[in-house]
């Protein structure tokens, strides 16, 4: 349970709020958890909801290209290839230079097959998401509907903070169940 929930929470930061589980399944074993500084922003040694919903905001803007305050498919698509290239160090995982695997397939069929599956997430995430049809997200749209659950559950003492002990026992059960 606390892998699921510790893995739409850091995804739901780390993309501003869009912890959807399209965006989580592009990963299934959920990649490596951001540091506990990442979400401690005023370096008091607590995660406060106030700080999550803060990296979250700033994150939805960073990703907001155009600054009209929603996120169209383009901008969403442009930040789940930018995340894919965030796990895999910037290239494709297990292919040479040119993007194919020692002379096989075909770089170019494979980038377009790649791209075709970035915008069927997108549209899914869309169809689900998008509360006003509008086809596009915004901020609130964006958030996932268990985001406030998912930070009680990590504050183990359900004192309204996350220490550093608790963040640390959440990804330690996350690593178990990751396996």
């Amino acid at each position: 349970m606390k892998k699921s929930v510790l893995t739409a929470l850091a995804v739901s930061v780390a993309v501003g709020g869009l912890g959807l589980a399209t965006m989580a399944s592009a990963n299934p074993r959920g990649g490596k958890m951001p540091s506990f500084e990442t979400f401690d922003t005023n370096a008091d040694n607590v995660i406060t909801q106030a700080e999550i919903e803060a990296n979250g905001a700033a994150r939805f803007a960073q990703s907001d290209a155009n600054g009209d305050g929603y996120l169209d498919a383009y901008e969403l698509k442009a930040k789940m290839m930018e995340q894919r290239d965030g796990r895999r160090g910037g290239g494709e995982r297990g292919h040479g230079q040119d993007g194919g695997k020692a002379g096989q397939g075909n770089p170019e069929l494979m980038r377009a097959q790649q791209g075709e599956r970035m915008d069927l997430a997108v549209k899914h995430l869309l169809q689900r998401a998008d509360a006003d049809g509008d086809g596009k997200l915004s901020m609130e749209e964006s958030r996932p509907p268990q985001a406030g659950r998912l930070f009680e559950r990590i504050d183990a003492d359900g004192n309204g903070e996350v220490t550093q002990a608790e963040w640390d026992a959440a990804v330690a059960q996350r690593g178990n169940r990751n396996n």
